[in-house]
């Protein structure tokens, strides 16, 4: 366990729970009602996806969906053609197929314009939370990484960090002609792609002269009311904020009709938009019973919740999954329960191990927007009856007791 990356997490998690204080209003509570009503119609429903992929087309989008990874990396490589550079923006399904490390195997560089991943990318370290991925780091350690990296000396301070990285960012933005990015939600009446960020780098990216999105079928709302009320319950819950600065509706490609309103297309970029929707055995987790885990919205607040996230870190994680949940729904997409072999490079003891440290404490889903059940879940994973629930319940509490103690005998001495 890095002790200093989690005295870094517990801070930058402190930071959010302070601004949720402050901006909690009661509307929250009926908004949340809303959006578990949506997820709860939407998560596997065939018939709303296919009239989100009707309109969409009819939108002049360019719609594919796509049942396994592979074929999603295939697709773009041959739709990328003899391109050296890609800006990508914040997207967490092109994390679950490994895309960025993929395509540089192939010899192209892929430029993440959100600070925290170009960050993250550069140090080639974990993450730690879907929206904040160096939360756990330092301004002193990231700087220490980045002064190597780009051969410059660099302090501590995270104005000058994120300088550095935003023209780092920049120079490469002006220079791609293809631009990657993920969607927080398809929307089935209108036929809509929505996107929220604060930093202002997705606006940039689908820009590009082509545009690529890659979303999962999970991603579908009823409509783009809807699809706003989750966007503010992400906000909150990810951040702390009301509202992100930036939500951005794509309709189509650009279009007029300012001459005898009639619509001319192509008027600005993008020229194309590809939307790629993943299934990646989503479906299967529908059909088994699954389809809670898929209705999340990927704010993290769990995380910032957890005790034992808070006391151990990434250790609490597998790659990009993200304590419970995210081990929990890797387990079950790499069939990795007891009774099954896995076909990876991580074994199923190693996974075990990780499903043993939930407390079962029901902290993530008194935080969660949805009220997922992420504890029962995990009991379902890795408990054949009640006899192993409480053995690893008490295993998981020795466990957290057992470096909770390390933890405070390194705040004493520093």
């Amino acid at each position: 366990m890095d002790y200093k990356e989690v005295i870094a997490l517990r801070k930058a998690f402190n930071s959010v729970k302070q601004r949720q204080h402050l901006n909690f209003t009661e509307d929250l509570l009926e908004m949340k009602q809303i959006l578990r009503k949506s997820r709860e119609l939407c998560v596997g429903n065939e018939e709303l996806l296919k009239k989100s992929v009707d309109n969409l087309t009819n939108n002049r989008i360019e719609v594919h969906l796509i049942k396994q990874k592979q074929d999603v990396i295939n697709f773009i490589v041959e739709e990328i053609g003899k391109e050296k550079l890609i800006v990508k923006s914040k997207s967490n399904v092109t994390k679950e197929i490994e895309l960025t490390k993929t395509l540089e195997k192939k010899g192209i560089n892929v430029v993440e314009t959100d600070i925290g991943d170009r960050i993250l990318q550069i140090l080639d370290t974990h993450p730690s939370h879907p929206t904040g991925p160096v939360a756990h780091l330092s301004a002193g350690d990231i700087a220490k990484g980045l002064s190597t990296y780009y051969n410059i000396s660099i302090k501590g301070d995270p104005d000058e960090i994120v300088k550095i990285v935003r023209s780092d960012i920049i120079s490469n933005i002006d220079k791609a002609k293809i631009g990657i990015t993920g969607a927080n939600a398809i929307t089935a009446d209108e036929g809509s792609i929505l996107m929220t960020h604060n930093e202002g780098n997705i606006q940039e990216v689908i820009r590009k002269d082509k545009c690529i999105i890659i979303t999962s079928i999970d991603k579908i709302y009823p409509n783009i009311e809807s699809a706003i009320n989750m966007i503010k319950i992400l906000s909150f819950n990810a951040t702390g904020s009301k509202i992100p600065s930036f939500i951005n509706i794509i309709n189509g490609i650009s279009k007029t009709a300012d001459v005898e309103k009639k619509f001319i297309t192509g008027i600005h970029n993008p020229s194309k938009i590809i939307l790629l929707l993943l299934d990646n055995k989503r479906s299967e987790l529908v059909e088994r019973g699954f389809k809670e885990l898929l209705q999340c919205i990927g704010c993290g607040n769990c995380l910032v919740y957890c005790p034992m996230y808070n006391t151990v870190g990434n250790q609490y994680a597998i790659d990009n999954y993200l304590g419970g949940k995210g081990i929990a729904y890797y387990s079950l997409c790499n069939n990795l329960d007891k009774n099954n072999v896995n076909n990876n490079d991580i074994n199923n003891d190693y996974i075990s191990k990780k499903l043993e440290l939930c407390l079962t404490c029901g902290k993530c889903k008194e935080n969660c927007p949805l009220e997922l059940d992420i504890p029962e879940i995990i009991k379902k994973i890795r408990s054949k009856g009640i006899s192993e629930d409480i053995y690893y319940f008490l295993k998981s509490h020795l466990i957290w007791v057992y470096y909770q103690t390390l933890l405070k005998s390194k705040l004493l001495i520093k």
